[in-house]
């Protein structure tokens, strides 16, 4: 019985590894394995063969480097893709439909840092039936506090107002009227 649960957790362990082996890995190897023959022609057959290889691996995107118990991976809260005002808070939305490729144009440049929070003004707020506030803000965005928040947000009347929205635990979002008063859960709608 004890045999039969080390099989399991090898297999547990065995699996996810093999998984993230990609085409940069699998070149890494033949690239290894080449270097160690003796013979000059050979090693320069071995090499030339890893030409297909080379291309796959340039072509490939990067391997994502987050280890595997990341909670970001698990709870699927990475805030990677989010990179713009305009996307912060985006990921229960519908994801844009991506610009079509054409061949021989250049890779796309390197990804900018994630956002942690944004900061706009409120174009307008309303409260729904059940006394949550809808936040309507001037770059188009509209969040919805959350339904188990109490709180109540304190607008400024005849003044401008401002929003610092900011990630959360798990995913979640706070927001904050005017860097005063209470901040409370809200979710993006739009």
């Amino acid at each position: 019985m004890n045999l039969s649960r080390i099989a399991c957790i090898a297999a547990i362990i065995a699996v996810p590894s093999a998984a993230l082996a990609g085409p940069q890995e699998d070149l890494m190897e033949g690239m290894a394995k080449c270097a160690v023959i003796a013979d000059n022609t050979a090693r320069l057959a071995c090499y030339d063969a890893l030409a297909p290889q080379l291309k796959a691996a340039r072509s490939a995107p990067p391997g994502d480097n987050r280890p595997w118990y990341d909670p970001s991976r698990i709870f699927g809260t990475s805030p990677s893709a989010q990179t713009t005002p305009e996307q912060f808070g985006s990921e229960n939305l519908a994801p844009p439909t991506p610009p079509p490729t054409r061949p021989g144009e250049s890779p796309p440049p390197a990804q900018p840092q994630a956002l942690d929070s944004i900061s706009a003004t409120v174009k307008d707020y309303a409260y729904n039936p059940y006394g949550r506030t809808v936040i309507f803000l001037d770059n188009g965005q509209i969040w919805q506090q959350l339904e188990g928040d109490t709180d109540r947000l304190r607008f400024k009347k005849g003044a401008a107002n401002t929003v610092v929205i900011s990630r959360g635990a798990l995913g979640s979002y706070n927001l904050r009227v005017n860097d005063a008063g209470p901040s409370v859960k809200v979710r993006r709608l739009k």
